[in-house]
This record gives structure tokens, C-alpha cells and sequence, in this order.
């Protein structure tokens, strides 16, 4: 399964479970929508922040699920594997403004 299939099963998925119309959408289009959900079209990360907001997740979640459909790993799998790469850039001076925050977890 390809990224933007995976995106769109589970746009449209969650969207369904939450009984949440394409209408309810506010700034992102229906057309767009409907785009994304037959993976016509690929999500911008600014759509993706507002999508995610209407379906009342974090765009991590909504990618997260989106990754897990695609690779066919455990959400769980892929949260430990993000950390420990989140964890080695701190170690490596990578990310600067990050690695205050891993320490205090």
C-alpha cells in the first residue's frame, strides 16, 4: 500500500467513525477532500494540520496510522523506533531545541 493510499483509508475511516461530513470541513474544500480520500492527491503539511484538527487528532496520530497502514508495522513499533531516532539526533547535538525536553521525560 502506497503513503497516500494509506492516508486516504484512514482519512476517510476516521472521518466515517466520527460521523463528521466532508462539509464539516470549514476551510479544506470537498473536492480536496474527496481527493485525498480516493489518494488523487497528496496532503501539504499546513492541510494537514487543519485536517487533523477537524478529525480532533494530532497530525502525529493521523501520520502515524498512516505509516502503520503503509509499512504494515505496529503503531507501538514505530513510536519506539521515532523515539530512539528522536533520542540519537539529541545525543548527536542534532536537534538542540529537543534535547532538553527528551531529558526531562
Amino acid at each position: 500500500m502506497t503513503l497516500k493510499t494509506s492516508f486516504a483509508t484512514n482519512l476517510k475511516a476516521i472521518r466515517s467513525k466520527r460521523n463528521i461530513s466532508q462539509r464539516d470541513f470549514g476551510d479544506t474544500s470537498r473536492t480536496y477532500l474527496s481527493k485525498l480520500e480516493g489518494a488523487r492527491s497528496s496532503i501539504t503539511l499546513d492541510k494537514l494540520d487543519q485536517v487533523s484538527q477537524q478529525l480532533d487528532l494530532s497530525p502525529l496520530t493521523l501520520m502515524m496510522l498512516t505509516l502503520s497502514a503503509e509499512t504494515g508495522k505496529p503503531e507501538i513499533d514505530l513510536i519506539s523506533h521515532l523515539r530512539a531516532e528522536i533520542e540519537s539526533l539529541a545525543r548527536d547535538g542534532g536537534c538542540q531545541g529537543w534535547k532538553w525536553r527528551w531529558r526531562a521525560s
